[in-house]
């Protein structure tokens, strides 16, 4: 039995209000992401996560909910399948990206950030679930 397509895994980290995203080009568009990415053999997505947000940012993270799991999907990016999972995550430290990691991290505000024109919809939909949860709604 084979798993998804391109498991990938993504962390949303919202502190004072707003959340960490990645500024990044994916196929050569300027894109905002959270931090995360591939699922290696013979890890589970929530090693993967921490793992992820050691080598993007150098934050250590606990996984604290899945936010969204849509299935696989045609990326607006790259054109290609990939199968991503969403979780809310915990997380202190600023972010310190490696000079090797082709990306900026900052905090944004959410509302900016969805409203930018460069986040895909399953990441907006996942960041909407956070942001519900913080406010009890």
């Amino acid at each position: 039995m084979t798993g998804p397509e391109n498991l990938r895994v993504y962390g949303v980290l919202l502190r004072a209000g707003q959340v960490l995203m990645a500024a990044e080009q994916v196929a050569g568009r300027d894109v905002l992401k959270f931090p995360g990415g591939a699922v290696e053999p013979g890890e589970t997505p929530e090693a993967a996560l921490a793992r992820e947000f050691q080598e993007e940012c150098r934050i250590a993270i606990a996984p604290l909910v899945m936010l969204h799991a849509p299935g696989t999907l045609l990326s607006p990016w790259t054109k290609s399948n990939y199968t991503p999972l969403f979780y809310q995550v915990a997380g202190d430290g600023e972010p310190d990206v490696p000079d090797h990691e082709p990306l900026t991290m900052a905090f944004h505000e959410p509302e900016a950030a969805t409203a930018s024109g460069l986040m895909a919809m399953p990441d907006i939909v996942a960041l909407r679930r956070a942001l519900s949860r913080a406010t009890g709604g």
